[in-house]
């Protein structure tokens, strides 16, 4: 019979899941911040879920003896001593020092530190919770003595049938990670490798050959679900041959941006002065202290080519598109152009003798931070609605409540239903309210004046005239008379958006595989234009920042 897997005994429950809840809270550097996606699942619960699926309980009668060896071995320091007292329970709770117990602590820990505290009932940081030889601590995603240590214990309790010696076992994985890395040094030490050649090609040749030979040594993970690519991610940082696949293309998109295009192109480069003014000229130089560039008088050494190529061609993308639309936002009267333009949509009331256009504003704050309250003061002259700002405290209640509209010139309620056949009737017209500068002192408000004119400039068949499918699960706007795509947008949101997805296409200078790849983020990029640049985006008070068409989503 074969041996348990550790997974199927004992979990480190309660250390995952505080790492777990930090891990919605971290954005640099996380793959949530690729692309909106449902339902994610955290990076700490995935590396520990893959981990404690491949290996071995190390107390089960059937575990191979070796593997029982390699955990009482290579995890016999004081960094992974089980608990004297368990932290979070109320009685005095010893745990045994045992493989199996060291095996849970590997994953995760408290430190010794948060240990004392946790048992005197006080408050911690959740940086510091986890000790910092716990496999799923955020900081040790990238450190190379943990995470190689967790791909040797995965070789050899997958390869425990192949020999009874320890040695045997950890030298023929530590020879196969040495191969594979004294072949990419050599490979990434040629200069300008992206142009090719007979050594290039060979190495590149064996390095294939020598990473297949590594991952035929080790266990396959396949997720038929894989959704934003937690689990593919893991098990590929883990060393393992890794399969995602998902129905959704957007999650496909997302699998491969994540976990297949780093891994393949995120390499280092070496580019003489010639290729990198060729490839970058005066673009590429602004981002050399970003991305830890050195230049050693001859050549540029680029630690990541991938990461160093996404930067570039999406502030390309910035720059070209600015030079072709740029003229659609007109300055102020000081040759300022606002970060922010504050529309609201406004209905007439339904009150045949006032028929004011009213703003459809549940409160009126721009700014409601501590020490920084700015708001939309109404003027109300007649059946005229403008405003001013006010500052400090705002008492007065929003005019929108789950879509009734209270007129503030006469009272008069608008139910949602009428609010809604205005709407399917083109009634709800557009209304600029405020402008936000950020003048390097944070951001400063301006009531606008007027309500400018644009005329859209894309032909009708540029347009995309795609309908909409009915979400039945929330978020509707078919009622409202929203059916198809465009209608999500302004006429110059439009506008930008389409000169933005035009130049995706243009920006990247050469062809092949890598320029597909880089094209295929510009298009991330893309998106994340168009859940911002939408006329349902939402501005937040409390943070003076613009929230995404998704901004609600998990």
């Amino acid at each position: 019979m074969k041996a348990k897997k550790l997974i199927e005994v004992a979990m480190p429950i309660k250390e995952i899941s505080t790492e777990s809840v930090r891990d919605k809270y971290i954005h640099e550097g996380h793959i949530s911040t690729l692309h909106i996606w449902w339902a994610r699942r955290p990076l700490a619960l995935s590396r520990a879920v893959v981990f404690a699926s491949l290996v071995d309980d190390p107390l089960d009668p059937n575990c191979p003896a070796v593997f029982r060896q390699a955990v009482n071995t290579l995890l016999s320091g004081p960094s992974y001593r089980p608990y004297k007292d368990i932290p979070y329970t109320a009685a005095y709770d010893p745990v045994e020092d045992n493989a199996r117990n060291r095996l849970l602590c590997f994953i995760g820990q408290f430190s010794n530190v948060v240990q004392a505290q946790m048992l005197r009932g006080e408050n911690v940081s959740s940086k510091d919770l986890l000790s910092p030889s716990s496999l799923i601590k955020w900081e040790n995603k990238n450190n190379e003595s943990i995470i190689r240590l967790a791909q040797k214990l995965i070789w050899i309790s997958h390869n425990s049938n192949t020999s009874n010696s320890l040695d045997e076992i950890c030298d023929n994985f530590d020879r196969s990670i040495r191969e594979i890395q004294q072949i990419e040094e050599k490979l990434y030490s040629i200069p300008d490798r992206h142009r090719g050649g007979p050594d290039v090609d060979s190495l590149t040749k064996s390095l294939n050959i020598a990473i297949k030979s590594f991952l035929d040594s080790m266990p396959s993970v396949f997720d038929p679900f894989a959704g934003g690519g937690a689990i593919p991610l893991e098990a590929a940082r883990l060393g393992c041959r890794s399969f995602g696949n998902d129905i959704n293309p957007v999650a496909h998109i997302i699998e491969k941006a994540s976990a297949e295009f780093p891994q393949k192109f995120g390499k280092p480069i070496i580019l003489s002065q010639d290729a990198f003014d060729e490839l970058y000229s005066e673009g590429g130089i602004q981002l050399l202290e970003s991305h830890n560039v050195r230049f050693d008088n001859t050549h540029y050494h680029i630690p990541n080519r991938l990461a160093f190529d996404v930067d570039f061609y999406c502030r390309q993308l910035l720059k070209v598109t600015e030079r072709q639309i740029g003229n659609y936002y007109q300055p102020n009267a000081k040759g300022e152009k606002p970060v922010v333009y504050y529309w609201a949509r406004t209905v007439e009331c339904g009150n045949p003798s006032c028929r004011a256009r009213i703003p459809m504003l549940k409160q009126f704050y721009l700014s409601n931070k501590k020490g920084k309250q700015i708001y939309l003061k109404p003027v109300i002259k007649g059946n005229e609605i403008n405003f001013s700002l006010g500052y400090g405290k705002c008492d007065i209640n929003g005019w929108n409540n789950r879509g009734n509209i209270t007129c503030p010139c006469c009272g008069n309620v608008t139910d949602i239903e009428e609010v809604k056949r205005q709407s399917n009737n083109g009634g709800l017209k557009d209304r600029l309210l405020a402008l936000v500068f950020d003048r390097g002192r944070g951001k400063e408000y301006e009531i606008a004046t007027g309500n400018p004119y644009y005329s859209r400039k894309a032909s009708e068949e540029d347009i995309p005239m795609d309908n909409m499918q009915r979400n039945s699960g929330g978020g509707d706007t078919f009622s409202w008379g929203i059916t198809k795509w465009h209608q999500l947008f302004s006429d110059r949101q439009m506008d930008v958006l389409l000169a933005f997805n035009a130049n995706i296409n243009k920006i990247i200078p050469f062809q092949g595989e890598y320029a597909d790849v880089l094209r295929t983020y510009l298009g991330i990029f893309f998106d994340r234009v168009c859940s911002y640049s939408s006329s349902f985006g939402r501005w937040i008070p409390q943070n003076e920042q613009l929230t995404s068409l998704f901004g609600r989503q998990a």
